[in-house]
């Protein structure tokens, strides 16, 4: 039998790629550096829905909080990832460009020309290898980082030569751009002993060098032959379901009320007949109690006829 395709929620198909991975790590374990909305365009959710666990690290407090609302059996910490540990002023992108939020105040001041407007905010500050060293080394089976330029510092942040995630998936082009960036931060992911199995036009997928099998799964962007499907085209068939049984809702609806007038108008036409019945029935009393009249008139006559003379005497 066919198992059923696998959902791609992420917004280039990363998901679908890393899919791969499932037959050799049923339960895998992440950490999603600029996890996102837990759902839309999120590269990890449609492996979470197989069974995949791990840390989400998100700074905006609506996604961070939407994140732990959907995803419950993950952990979520609200923080930016960096070369160390403090604090750090983010510039919060609009609700209708929110994955654009930024440290770079130069790439904010680009948008705020365009115009969008930023919002600076303090945010607490981690790194990278703190949250690896949570797991066994080499347990980590995917680090995902989408960071809108923070790269170099996440990686600067994280020891890859003691902490030895399988993949890495990195974001490498500008924010909204083809341009490449991997050139500011591709040595430190190399000299830790990863190469580069795949450019998808977004992201670039490392794998550890010893890992010869899962660089060959890694190796091509998503195609037909990977059985998935887009999580909008199962929306598209939800809504479509759902306006069936509104349609048949409304039918059903209408059909009634079809019903309802019929029997509105026989309860009319009823109450008319009624009425045309009574306005005889009225007529004919009337016309009964003439005629009773009329013949009470007539009886008082042959009674005052007949009625005997007392009116002479005997003298």
């Amino acid at each position: 039998m066919t198992p059923p395709p696998f959902v791609s929620y992420a917004q280039n198909l990363e998901d679908v790629v890393l899919s791969r991975l499932l037959t050799a790590a049923p339960h895998g374990r992440f950490i999603d550096v600029g996890a996102g909305h837990p759902v839309h365009g999120n590269v990890m959710h449609g492996l979470y829905l197989h069974g995949w666990r791990g840390i989400n690290v998100e700074p905006m407090p609506v996604e961070a909080e939407l994140l732990r609302a959907m995803r419950p059996h993950d952990e979520t910490i609200q923080a930016a990832v960096g070369a160390a540990t403090g604090s750090i002023t983010l510039f919060e992108a609009p609700p209708e460009n929110r994955g654009a939020t930024t440290s770079s105040a130069e790439l904010a001041d680009r948008y705020h020309a365009q115009g969008q407007q930023f919002v600076a905010f303090e945010s607490p500050l981690i790194t990278l290898s703190s949250l690896l060293a949570r797991f066994q080394p080499g347990s980590v089976h995917v680090v995902k980082i989408d960071v809108e330029g923070m790269e170099h510092d996440v990686l600067a942040g994280a020891d890859l030569h003691k902490h030895r995630p399988w993949v890495l998936v990195i974001e490498a082009t500008e924010p909204n751009s083809t341009t490449t960036s991997a050139h500011r931060w591709e040595h430190l992911v190399l000299e830790a002993g990863y190469q580069c199995t795949l450019f998808d036009g977004l992201n670039r997928f490392y794998v550890r060098a010893d890992l010869i099998d899962v660089a060959s799964l890694l190796s091509v962007p998503a195609n037909v032959f990977d059985n998935w499907v887009p999580a909008l085209a199962l929306d598209l068939a939800e809504a479509q379901r759902a306006f069936g049984d509104l349609q048949q809702y409304v039918a059903a609806l209408l059909r009634e009320m079809a019903t309802l007038q019929t029997s509105h108008r026989d309860a009319e036409e009823y109450a008319r007949s009624l009425l045309a019945s009574n306005e005889l029935l009225q007529a004919s009393a009337a016309e009964s109690a003439t005629y009773a009249s009329s013949l009470e008139q007539e009886l008082a006559k042959q009674r005052a006829a007949h009625s005997p003379d007392t009116s002479g005497s005997c003298r």
